[in-house]
């Protein structure tokens, strides 16, 4: 009798343990597939391209699993081949942190949109497709007596998406924000490998033993190179140096010292250069020189009556910029960490709040003279934040007369910023673009949209000293401003309901992307 009883509880301990194996698998499937993203965000930003090829490479992945796992159950019905499975897919999700050279080999080889799908491809689709036999494995495993299968196959199906659940939630709200990618990976490796260590010693008993070192040495392996401190010579000869590297729930960050200047790189772009020394931040900092927000103080008489909005806070240099003008400033940035950077690594001491910029402007009770929208997440522009409702939103909280400027980087002659354009003058009657250079490559643009006429006095004398000759920002502005009958491809209106922003600006996004290589070499970017 004793035997039998501890036989009955051996295979209840064994039925349990399917159960939680799909939970947990169902929870490293979705860790694995947000994690990708991450991965890949370094090498190709976060757009909808990069998502659309991790989702789809994890379900052809998981549907290949599900047709072998199926196959090999019926073939071989043994617990022990569903664990060990399972160990060398954990192994396999534990290697992925360390294939970043994956990336920058497929997105040199084949581009921005197939690179992705590629380097995708390459890394997690096995490891995706042996955690996409478990389902089945198990369903197999619980049905030896032929009855009661649709039960017990959703049964496990429903608990495998509540680990699915499980898993998205505490990858996305804990594990990135908390440990970073990297670690993430290797979180829920340990957690994979450990179910099927437990599994196979339930099966083999003594025998399986040995299967508890994988967990362990998962845990106790080198992680991928710390980087920090480092030092390496960019293309243009200045020397780097890699100051810190954060992970957040939005993004990829890195802070760089190169040469004189700070720099906030977010996904492999650049968001914001500051000078090291913060003192040397002076009036006329970005006049001239390709970022012409600091235009907006010379729009008004005395812009220390004036108060702005800056949605996007990046490292603060726009928005120390314009206090430095004497401007009553808020900022407002999705990522908290963001605003946590900013005042440790580049001396911003202003307002600001985390949150949706979109949102912010919607609920916002107070009224603004300017609104500043600089809102990429490394070359990714919030598509919700370049509709036609987002600018209206944005026209609601400004003072009569007030003024938005809006950063952009993408071709003056592209179809992207033709839309853009169209969709600023459906909200307001006044419209000016000016570039960050000549001719007709991938740039930073500054729009300027306002109800009354766009013009900019010529303050920046009393300080610049130039009294004769050429006025070098009037200059600029004259020579870098988009003309608007300029030829381009036909626009339409960006909304809400339709915003394809982010696939008009692909191949843009693709070169500004190396364009920042070729300024802060792969190392900053990869």
């Amino acid at each position: 009798m004793k035997i039998e009883n501890r036989k009955s509880k051996i295979q209840n301990f064994a039925t349990a343990w399917l159960l939680v194996t799909a939970a947990v698998c169902g929870a490293v499937v979705m860790a694995v597939e947000l994690l990708g993203a991450r991965l890949l965000g370094v090498g190709y930003g976060g757009s909808l391209t990069v998502w659309a090829a991790m989702i789809a490479v994890t379900l052809v992945s998981l549907a290949v699993g599900y047709f072998l796992g199926g196959w090999l159950s019926d073939r071989y019905p043994r617990p022990q081949l569903l664990y060990g499975g399972l160990l060398a897919s954990a192994a396999l999700v534990a290697v992925c942190p360390h294939t970043r050279f994956v990336l920058k080999a497929c997105h040199d080889a084949l581009g921005l949109s197939r690179g992705a799908l590629a380097s995708s491809a390459i890394i997690f689709s096995l490891p995706l497709a042996l955690l996409g036999t478990v389902s089945p494995f198990i369903i197999r495993l619980l049905c030896q007596e032929g009855r009661g299968i649709g039960v017990r196959a959703g049964g496990v199906y429903g608990v495998s998406t509540l680990g699915s659940v499980a898993g998205t939630l505490l990858t996305g709200l804990w594990l990135i924000p908390e440990f970073g990618t990297p670690a993430g990976f290797r979180i829920a490796a340990a957690a994979a490998a450990a179910t099927g260590a437990v599994g196979l010693l339930s099966a083999w008993r003594w025998k399986g033993a040995a299967a508890l070192a994988v967990p362990a040495v998962i845990a106790c392996a080198p992680g991928v190179a710390e980087r920090v401190g480092q030092t390496y010579t960019a293309p243009d000869g200045e020397r780097v140096e890699i100051m810190a590297i954060r992970d957040s729930a939005h993004g990829h960050i890195a802070i760089l010292d190169k040469g004189r200047y700070r720099l906030l790189v977010v996904n492999g772009i650049v968001q914001t250069g500051l000078p090291r020394n913060l003192a040397a931040l002076a009036k006329g900092q970005c006049l001239g020189n390709d970022y012409f927000q600091e235009l907006l103080p010379y729009t008004v008489d005395d812009p220390r009556k004036s108060s702005a909005l800056v949605v996007g806070l990046a490292g603060g240099m726009t928005a120390s910029l314009l206090k430095l003008y004497g401007m009553d400033v808020d900022c407002v940035d999705l990522d908290p960490e963001i605003i946590a950077v900013a005042r440790e690594f580049f001396g911003f001491t202003g307002s600001a709040v985390a949150a949706d910029g979109r949102q912010f402007m919607e609920g916002c009770r107070r009224s603004y003279d300017f609104c500043v929208i600089d809102t990429y997440s490394g070359d990714v522009l919030p598509f919700h934040l370049a509709t036609q409702e987002a600018f209206q939103a944005a026209k609601s909280l400004l003072n009569p007369g007030g003024m938005l400027a809006l950063n952009y980087i993408g071709a003056p002659g592209g179809r992207a910023f033709a839309c853009l354009y169209v969709t600023l003058q459906q909200v307001f009657p006044n419209v000016l673009a000016i570039g960050g250079e000549p001719g007709t490559d991938v740039q930073t643009i500054t729009l300027f949209a306002s109800n009354r006429k766009i013009e900019f006095n010529k303050g920046w004398l009393e300080f610049m000293g130039t009294s004769t000759g050429v006025d070098p920002v009037s200059a600029a502005i004259a020579r870098l401003t988009v003309k608007a009958g300029a030829p381009r491809p036909p626009g339409f209106v960006l909304t809400d309901s339709y915003n394809p922003i982010d696939l008009l600006r692909a191949e843009e996004a693709l070169r500004w992307r190396e364009r920042t290589e070729q300024n802060i070499g792969e190392q900053g970017v990869f």
